[in-house]
């Protein structure tokens, strides 16, 4: 019995949700060891070389203008906001900015398809409503004063990621294929440029105290941090393949919204690799974020 166009769209959307959380537990633990720059710099690099010897490997195919124009610009919006969310975490507090911006991203592209799209059901806008308190309570924890600038990069960060999944689908809808590797080549670019930059004025020192503390050997550092950063490009990559062809395939508001469930497959593994205790809030997040993946699907 094959599945409906709707629940593999939705199976996909949770998929990419899978990836990412995953993706950013390994890129979270690549950063405790060198600046992020250098983390995302190398990751976008590594995807965008994937996905080109993926095209190479499928035969020849000439990307659409369209696919270009909306490809490079998701890679825009997706590295400018990716710059301002690593700033926004840096000012603190880190719970609260990054809810903010996650909240930010599943709301936006459900705004955006609210105008262009068809409208969703009443269950849905219900499944939808619980999703984004789900994120807010899984990826929040208390504590710290927030800063005003801080606030304001992580809303300017949930902005730019919201553009990013808006213009995957729309640079998916004739080639999912080109739509990732032209949204990787300005990504990569700008994290690239971002991480040359950074190692000048660092001097070459690429990673942090406690990288240098935990392996002092230089190669014991490489051996740790490349299969983290590796391991984090092909998980991120795939999370966006699935993504934009659930957007594709299925809606663009449900597939934000269940790819924007992340936060909590990042903290189920926190919990059990690294022992983090998970908040009755987050449990409770967690919770509604299954209620809601029942209300948007049915």
């Amino acid at each position: 019995m094959s599945l409906s166009a709707a629940a593999q769209a939705n199976l996909l959307g949770l998929g990419a949700a899978l990836t990412w959380g995953i993706s950013d537990f390994c890129g979270g633990l690549a950063t405790k060891r060198a600046f992020p720059a250098l983390v995302v710099g190398l990751s976008h690099t590594l995807s965008l070389l994937t996905v080109l010897a993926f095209l190479a490997a499928s035969g020849p195919l000439s990307p659409s203008a369209s696919t270009i124009q909306y490809g490079l610009l998701s890679g825009v919006a997706g590295g400018i906001g990716l710059m301002l969310f690593y700033a926004a975490l840096a000012l603190g507090p880190m719970g609260l900015n990054s809810a903010l911006t996650g909240v930010i991203t599943a709301v936006l592209p459900v705004v955006y398809s609210w105008f262009h799209a068809a409208h969703p059901s009443p269950a849905e806008w219900a499944g939808f409503a619980l999703a984004i308190v789900a994120i807010w309570m899984i990826a929040y924890t208390p504590g710290g004063r927030p800063h005003p600038r801080g606030l304001a990069l992580a809303v300017g960060a949930g902005i730019g990621f919201g553009f990013l999944l808006i213009f995957l689908e729309k640079a998916g809808s004739q080639s999912v294929g080109w739509a990732l590797a032209c949204s990787r080549m300005a990504s990569a670019s700008i994290a690239g440029t971002l991480a040359i930059f950074t190692l000048v004025r660092r001097k070459g020192r690429a990673f942090s105290t406690f990288a240098i503390d935990e392996h002092p050997a230089p190669r014991r550092r490489w051996l740790v941090f490349l299969p983290l950063v590796i391991t984090a490009s092909l998980l991120e990559v795939s999370g966006n393949f699935f993504y934009t062809v659930a957007s594709v395939v299925g809606r663009l508001d449900v597939a934000a919204v269940l790819s924007s469930l992340y936060p909590g497959f990042t903290i189920l593994l926190a919990a059990w690799l690294l022992r983090e205790r998970t908040t009755r809030t987050q449990a409770l997040g967690m919770a509604l974020a299954l209620g809601a993946v029942v209300l948007i699907s049915v």
